[in-house]
């Protein structure tokens, strides 16, 4: 039988997961819409079914969940209340990026085409690997990170849980970036990171 899954969230992120389900032969049976809008749209070949209260009506034993939202925090809360309902949250790996056989990818985790992840790597759950994002060997991405798309992260870096790294951004190796910190586009990151503070350029 063929697999089935339904999308929670249906901007951006939510077709660029339904697009590589689609590669990955799984039937997508529905979006669910955080913010239903009047009238019907149709996203990967596959209906938005309205709003959060349609979980309690998909069989849990049926279908497997992909949460499609790139807010660190709001992408938490929904993994953790589809986990604690009982539902099935795979790790998505799309078939046109590249991870070494011994990186490990946690559940409810994402990572996008052409992304480039080195041996030794640890991703957490919930984590956003962008589109053509690069981490090298043996790297630490902690729990409901966001790589934006492009970004690098050298060899040994860690990441804190929540960390968000803007498009194209350079991580230095060895580095430690701290939990709920934010990277703006671009930055350079020569030096570490604390929890919670806010880097914009070159920091060194």
């Amino acid at each position: 039988m063929k697999s089935q899954a339904f999308i929670v969230g249906t901007g951006g992120h939510a077709r660029v997961v339904g697009a590589a389900l689609r590669l990955l032969g799984i039937e997508i049976v529905g979006l669910v819409d955080l913010e239903p809008a009047a009238g019907k749209e149709v996203i990967c070949g596959a209906p938005v079914l309205g709003g959060l209260d349609e979980l309690s009506r998909l069989a849990v034993e049926q279908h497997d969940a992909y949460v499609a939202v790139g807010d660190n925090s709001k992408r938490k809360t929904l993994v953790g209340e589809l986990h604690t309902a009982g539902y099935r949250l795979p790790a998505l790996i799309h078939p046109h990026s590249c991870l070494d056989h011994r990186v490990r990818v946690g559940e409810a985790s994402c990572v996008c085409i052409g992304a480039s992840v080195a041996t030794e790597v640890r991703i957490g759950r919930g984590v956003i690997v962008n589109t053509g994002t690069l981490v090298d060997h043996e790297s630490d991405i902690g729990e409901f990170v966001h790589l934006a798309p492009g970004v690098i992260i050298a060899g040994r870096v860690s990441v804190g849980e929540g960390a968000f790294i803007g498009m194209g951004a350079r991580v230095a190796d060895r580095l430690s970036i701290g939990r709920e910190a934010i990277i703006g586009a671009g930055s350079v990151i020569l030096k570490d990171v604390p929890d919670g503070a806010k880097v914009i350029g070159v920091h060194h």
